[in-house]
């Protein structure tokens, strides 16, 4: 309910809890632009009480979950531009001093053939197998002898119905595990002292030349990268703002008692938000999503104070209120 007319005496703004009925939670008395006077009552349960009074003296940039579009505040990004075309990543040169580095070379390589989501499986072994992609598999052998056909059917055998079966060796291959590849469809690269990758026979040499083309594969890759760029871009962005704040602007002292304490909470929120972000999201939108409301909530505090975000070097006009979002 909110009442209109004169509002506390002799007060441009002020709260006070009411004590005569449980059910009147707060008072609060302001003076508009153009001089008239408006007395609010908020009414609410005795549970919510002081979770409202809390709303009321503190502001909502805790529990706010949707803030306005602001022109200062780069848009979200757009995840359906993520290109598709193939070749997304570039082969890397190391060398393979160890089993480790002989199967990042491995993963680097099958992203350049066009295998963009290819990644070690890490400790776990993955049924044996050392790189994994939506459309292949890899194993990485790093061993004094040359491979031989049992090693070669092995990863066949292993995810059989992935379209791609490929096999990297520091040790070359004998004739026999040649023969088996050619037979079963298995790929095979040798992986020289300077990180060279090279094909062995003409399935692989094929398979170096053409590539695959996985355009989902790449455009998940790509839209990661793009949300990972963006989130981190935020980051430094708010950062950045609360940085060149100029400390020898005039005094914020904001339109109404308060005005600035409860700005200021809202760019609190957005560094807490920022620190305690989760590990995990459900998805990539969802994170894009996070970050960007995060950066809303920094923005509060420049516009409400009239300080340029996110250059923040000093006050250009008038503090503002939240007022003009909701018109």
């Amino acid at each position: 309910m909110v009442c209109t007319g004169p509002a506390f005496p002799g007060s441009i703004a002020g709260t006070s809890r009411a004590t005569t009925w449980p059910n009147v939670g707060w008072t609060l008395g302001v003076t508009t632009d153009d001089g008239r006077k408006l007395a609010f009552k908020v009414f609410s349960d005795d549970d919510h009480l002081d979770r409202l009074e809390k709303l009321i003296e503190q502001g909502a940039a805790e529990e706010i979950k949707l803030l306005p579009e602001q022109a200062e505040v780069p848009t979200l990004p757009d995840l359906s531009a993520a290109e598709s075309a193939r070749g997304a990543a570039a082969a890397q040169r190391f060398l393979p001093s160890d089993w480790r580095t002989s199967e990042e070379i491995a993963a680097a390589h099958m992203r350049a053939l066009g295998f963009a989501d290819a990644e070690l499986t890490g400790g776990s072994r993955d049924g044996g197998l050392d790189v994994v992609a939506r459309a292949g598999v890899a194993q990485v052998k790093m061993q004094a002898q040359p491979v031989g056909a049992p090693q070669v059917q092995q990863l066949r055998g292993t995810r059989p119905h992935s379209p791609h079966h490929l096999f990297y060796s520091t040790s070359g291959y004998t004739t026999a595990a040649r023969e088996t590849a050619a037979e079963i469809g298995v790929y095979l690269f040798t992986i020289g002292r300077d990180g060279t990758v090279s094909p062995v026979g003409d399935a692989a040499a094929d398979l170096a030349e053409t590539g695959v083309h996985d355009p989902d594969a790449v455009r998940a890759v790509t839209a990661r990268q793009i949300v990972h760029q963006y989130c981190q871009t935020v980051g430094d962005r708010i950062t950045a703002a609360i940085n060149a704040i100029d400390s020898s602007s005039p005094r914020h002292t904001g339109r109404y008692p308060g005005h600035p304490d409860r700005a200021r909470r809202y760019l609190l929120q957005a560094v807490n938000n920022l620190l305690e972000a989760p590990g995990s999201f459900e998805s990539l939108r969802s994170a894009a999503v996070y970050y960007h409301h995060t950066e809303l909530l920094a923005h509060v505090w420049f516009r409400e104070m009239g300080v340029p975000y996110p250059d923040g070097e000093h006050l250009r006009h008038e503090p503002d209120t939240l007022d003009s979002f909701y018109n």
